[in-house]
Order: C-alpha cells, then sequence, then structure tokens
C-alpha cells in the first residue's frame, strides 16, 4: 500500500495565486474576520442571552481597553467595517463577469440596488430620530444620563426589543454597501461604453441637401481690373476669363 502525500499549496503557488486573484483573497480575509467576530460573540451569548436583541455586540469592546486603552472598537464596530471590505473587494473581484451582462441585468441590478438603498436611508434616519427622542427622555436611567448603548427600539413586535446601536449599524452598513454597488455598476457601465466602438457621426437630411447645393452651383473666374496710378495715357489692363 502506498501512502500518497496530500497536495498542499507551496509558498510560490501561494504566491501566485495572490498575484492574479488579489481582490478575492482580500474580500476572503475580510469575510472571515466578519464572521469570526459574528460568530464569537453570539456563541458567548448562548448560555446567557441578552433581553436586547444585539446587545451583546454593543457592551462590549474588542481588544479590551485594559489591554489597548487607546484602540479598541465594539463587535458591531469590527464587524460593519469587516463586511464593507468583504462587499467591495468582492464586487472588484467579479468585475469581468459584470462586464460580460447584458445592458437590461445591469439596469434591473441597479435599480434594485437603488430600492435597497432607499429602505436603508429611511431606517437610518428613523433610527436617529428615535435615538435623540430617547436620549431626551430617558433621562432617569443614570445620575449622569443614559447610556446610549443601552437604548433600545421596543416598537417592532418582537419577542425581545432591539438596540438601536445594533440596528443603526446594520443599517448603515447596508446603505453604505448599496451606496458603493451603485458607483460600481456606474463604473462598469462607463467602462463598456469606453470599449464598445462610438458609430461614425452621419448628417442629416438638410445638412446632406446644403452640401449638394453648394458642390452644383458653377464657380466662375472673377474679372479682375489692375488700376495704376502712373504717368497720363496709361493703358488700364482687362483679363477676360478663359
Amino acid at each position: 500500500m502506498k501512502v500518497q502525500k496530500p497536495n498542499w499549496f507551496s509558498f510560490i503557488e501561494l504566491q501566485s495565486f495572490v498575484v492574479r486573484r488579489p481582490w478575492s483573497v482580500l474580500s476572503w480575509a475580510s469575510g472571515i474576520i466578519a464572521v469570526t467576530f459574528m460568530g464569537y460573540y453570539s456563541i458567548l451569548a448562548l448560555g446567557n442571552p441578552p433581553n436586547v436583541i444585539g446587545q451583546q455586540f454593543v457592551l462590549t469592546e474588542f481588544p479590551s481597553p485594559s489591554i489597548s486603552p487607546w484602540f479598541y472598537a465594539k463587535p458591531i464596530t469590527w464587524f460593519s467595517y469587516a463586511a464593507f471590505l468583504y462587499w467591495g473587494f468582492g464586487l472588484e473581484a467579479q468585475k469581468k463577469h459584470f462586464l460580460r451582462f447584458s445592458d437590461g441585468t445591469r439596469r434591473f441590478l441597479f435599480v434594485i440596488t437603488a430600492v435597497i438603498a432607499f429602505g436603508a436611508f429611511y431606517e437610518i434616519f428613523f433610527n436617529f430620530m428615535l435615538w435623540s427622542a430617547l436620549e431626551t427622555l430617558a433621562n432617569n436611567c443614570g445620575t449622569i444620563g443614559c447610556n446610549p448603548d443601552l437604548l433600545f427600539n421596543s416598537f417592532p413586535n418582537l419577542r425581545n426589543p432591539l438596540s438601536l446601536t445594533f440596528a443603526t449599524k446594520i443599517v448603515t452598513l447596508v446603505f453604505a454597501m448599496s451606496i458603493y454597488s451603485l458607483y460600481f455598476l456606474h463604473r462598469v457601465d462607463r467602462e463598456i461604453e469606453k470599449k464598445s466602438p462610438s458609430p461614425a457621426a452621419g448628417f442629416s437630411r438638410q445638412e446632406t441637401y446644403d452640401v449638394d447645393t453648394i458642390r452644383n452651383i458653377p464657380i466662375t473666374r472673377s474679372v479682375s481690373f489692375a488700376l495704376t496710378t502712373g504717368p497720363p495715357n496709361t493703358d488700364v489692363e482687362y483679363h477676360q476669363p478663359n
């Protein structure tokens, strides 16, 4: 029995793959980071689920301020950045496929993306309006004032209320991804227009008629007179046309 070694990627092959598909590598790396943050803090909340949806992604910091007192952020913030990079790099990696799409397909994707951006834009305004109202009204939740990370939206008919910080960052992420997608589709259209040959400029029927009329006008030689101011009896030269 012969044991065959697994065919692992060598360093040269890995380097060649990164050089050939840099956008894909960046997209996959960003996606792994986003899934890691979302999965890790979701698993931590299984034993002690919070009363507010998404609160486990808001009330903690990564890395811990005790370890890195100057550079840290909430898990939902890291997830938003990584998810946006995953989407943006992924679109750039698939650009050659979008260039092969028909004009109707690209227009359809543009309209659908615009609708998603419209919905996310409304939710951003709604969440910030509700956030400001609760900040003004809920002044009895602490001696210094209410922590904005503790505010939640209880209006949706959910089993648990929804954290405003969590929901606002999610809809802002969706809005940012939609705007970048619209910009990406616009760039694809511009690139296709540059690659396609432009048709030759044609003449209108009136312009063609004017050109033909000018061509049919007979051109006659002009009669020139040469008059000199010399002594008397100077003859005037007269040139007749041939």
